[in-house]
Order: structure tokens, then C-alpha cells, then sequence
């Protein structure tokens, strides 16, 4: 089980979809078919726990409300101004 919001490493599957882990969101993909047995029961679980614990996070760290953590994706660009050297 990854820890919410805690690094930019952890991943973990629960049937097809993927769950990646960054320091500002969770990243969720692919699909799970929840069938009415044991697989299905174990899978259902795995998602009420992960979920049970992203909100969690929202609730005791306010990390929604933390624009200072950036991920992988962030912006690349130092928001300084340059005199462009091909002019």
C-alpha cells in the first residue's frame, strides 16, 4: 500500500489499475472489474483502504491547500527573463 502523497517513487496495482504515487497528486489508470467473489472482495477492500487513506492525507496534512510541492510534470521554466541570444 503506497503512502499518500509522500514521495515520487511508489506505485502499487489493484487488478488493472494503476496507482502512482507523487508528492502533490495520485495518479489513477487503466480499469478493475469488481466480480462477486473472493478476488473481487479482496480488491474492493484494497480500494476502500487506499482511499480511506488518500483522504486522510487531505484531512491531517492540508495538501490541497500546499501549492509548494510540485511533481515530476512541474514547470520547467525559472520564471526569469533572458535577453535572447539569436536577435
Amino acid at each position: 500500500m503506497i503512502d499518500p502523497f509522500a514521495n515520487n517513487h511508489q506505485s502499487m496495482q489493484i487488478g488493472e489499475l494503476v496507482i502512482e504515487n507523487q508528492e502533490d497528486k495520485i495518479i489513477i489508470y487503466g480499469d478493475i472489474n469488481l466480480a462477486l467473489n473472493d478476488t473481487g472482495y479482496e480488491q474492493a477492500k484494497q480500494l476502500h483502504e487506499l482511499s480511506s487513506k488518500i483522504l486522510s492525507a487531505f484531512e491531517s496534512k492540508s495538501l490541497y491547500s500546499n501549492d509548494k510541492a510540485k511533481s515530476k510534470e512541474k514547470d520547467d521554466q525559472s520564471g526569469e527573463i533572458i535577453d535572447n541570444p539569436f536577435l
